[in-house]
C-alpha cells in the first residue's frame, strides 16, 4: 500500500511539471475515481463515453490548474463531483424537455395506472419536495459565503478545517459562518413558514 502511494505522488510529480507519460499513467490511476464519480453524482449509461471523456479531460484541466495548497485527490475529486452533478442537472432537464413535447394517439394514451408504481408514495414525495423547495429559499436567504459553506458541509461532506482550507480562511471563520448560516435559515422559516 506504501508503495502505491510513493508511485502515485512520483507520478503526480512528474504529471505536474509537464511530462506527457506521466499524465497518461496518472489518468490511468485515476480511471476508477472517474467511475465511480459518473455513477455516484451522474448516472446517466446512456451517455457514459461521453461522460468518461469528460471526466479524463476534467483529470487533464486539474493537472494544469493544480496550485499545491491543498490534496491533489480532493481537489481531482470536487471538480468531478460539481462537473457530474451540474451535467446530471442538464441531463434532467434536456430528457424532461423532450418528453414533454412528445403526443400520444388515443390508442397510445397511457392509462394512469399504467404510470403509477404500486409501491410510489405520492404524498410522502410531494411532502418532501415541499420540505426542499422551503430549504432551497431558505438557502437562497444566505449570503454566497454562508451558502457556500452550509453546501459542503451537509452536501458535500467535507470537514470544517477542509472547509477552511478550501477556502483559505480559518476555521473558526468557517464554525462562525456555519453558526449565523443556520441561524438565519432557522430565522427565515420561522418567518415565513410557521
Amino acid at each position: 500500500m506504501m508503495n502505491d502511494y510513493k508511485d502515485f505522488n512520483r507520478v503526480l510529480r512528474s504529471a505536474l511539471v509537464g511530462e506527457e507519460r506521466s499524465k497518461v499513467k496518472l489518468l490511468d490511476m485515476l480511471d476508477p475515481l472517474i467511475r465511480s464519480s459518473i455513477k455516484r453524482y451522474c448516472p446517466v449509461f446512456n451517455e457514459f463515453e461521453d461522460l468518461y471523456s469528460d471526466g479524463r479531460a476534467i483529470v487533464l484541466s486539474c493537472i494544469e490548474s493544480f496550485d499545491n495548497k491543498r490534496s491533489f485527490l480532493r481537489y481531482v475529486e470536487s471538480y468531478l463531483r460539481y462537473y457530474y452533478l451540474d451535467t446530471y442537472k442538464y441531463l434532467l432537464k434536456v430528457n424532461s424537455d423532450v418528453h414533454e413535447g412528445v403526443t400520444y394517439d388515443e390508442e397510445e394514451s397511457l392509462n394512469i395506472f399504467d404510470s403509477i408504481d404500486a409501491g410510489v408514495d405520492i404524498e410522502g414525495d410531494y411532502l418532501e419536495g415541499e420540505r426542499l423547495g422551503i430549504l432551497k429559499k431558505a438557502m437562497d436567504s444566505l449570503t454566497p459565503r454562508q451558502e457556500t459553506v452550509v453546501r459542503l458541509f451537509f452536501y458535500e461532506g467535507f470537514g470544517l478545517s477542509e472547509i477552511a482550507n478550501f477556502l483559505g480562511i480559518s476555521k473558526w471563520t468557517v464554525i462562525n459562518l456555519k453558526r449565523n448560516a443556520i441561524n438565519n435559515m432557522r430565522n427565515f422559516i420561522s418567518c415565513y413558514y410557521k
